[in-house]
């Protein structure tokens, strides 16, 4: 073999190893870069989500606190499911100072969830909430109040109007209009002597959350699922709003 064919040799031997490193680099860019790509627009999915049922708890507030009879938000659905739950109950009673009951009352708030991929964004009872696996946090707090000597439990019912499930990847129009508001219980009203309200809840998929807020805000844990506040002014309240969750557009 000559100078010329061992060159030939070489330069063939070259290009192979620099195409094969060519080859395989774009490979495993495309593979670990896809999947790098594909999880970051999954998170900015549910982040996007989030921030929606933040303004959603705005468009619920505006109605529980008279604001507005009615207000509409947008969401946009990106492959998941988005549905009014009427699983969550919430109980409430008010004690006096020997421990009696001076009234009690049991409401199924109901809640907003959107789901996708493992990961709920929820709105129940004035709260937003994510949950992800077995752990659920909430990221905007409800009209409740445990202070001084003060103690408000405002309620939010969630209940169905026409559709309240919706799949795909379309944009919904969530449709919020108040039904009804009262006072359910007033300590300064009905002259009665409180000493303390307790609240539980049941069957919330964000149950933990609740939980964690009540306590880092000045409720006791009395353990099973009860939290109580001591105050001698007390007042527990609910609006009713009515939910409608249209095809998507």
């Amino acid at each position: 073999m000559n100078v010329l064919d061992d060159r030939s040799v070489s330069d063939v031997l070259a290009f192979v190893l620099v195409f094969s490193i060519i080859i395989t680099s774009v490979g495993l860019v495309y593979s670990v870069g896809f999947s790098s790509l594909s999880d970051f627009q999954e998170s900015e999915q549910k982040t996007n989500a989030a921030r929606a049922f933040d303004a959603f708890s705005t468009v619920f507030d505006d109605v529980q606190e008279g604001r507005a009879v009615a207000r509409n938000g947008e969401f946009r659905l990106n492959g998941g499911t988005i549905q009014l739950s009427r699983e969550s109950e919430f109980e409430v009673w008010v004690n006096d100072s020997g421990g009696s009951t001076l009234w009690s009352g049991t409401n199924t708030t109901g809640s907003i969830q959107y789901t996708v991929d493992g990961t709920t964004i929820g709105y129940e009872n004035g709260a937003a909430f994510r949950r992800d696996g077995d752990a659920s946090a909430m990221f905007n707090e409800p009209s409740f109040l445990c202070q001084g000597d003060r103690a408000v439990v405002s309620l939010v019912v969630l209940t169905p109007k026409n559709a309240t499930a919706q799949s795909g990847d379309g944009n919904v129009l969530v449709k919020a209009r108040e039904r009804s508001s009262e006072v359910l219980y007033s300590a300064q009203s009905s002259g009665s002597a409180a000493e303390s309200v307790n609240v539980s809840f049941s069957d919330s998929t964000f149950g933990d959350a609740w939980g964690r807020y009540l306590v880092d805000n000045g409720w006791d844990d009395l353990g099973d699922g009860e939290y109580g506040c001591s105050a001698d002014t007390v007042v527990v309240r609910v609006t009713v709003i009515a939910v409608e969750i249209p095809p998507p557009q």
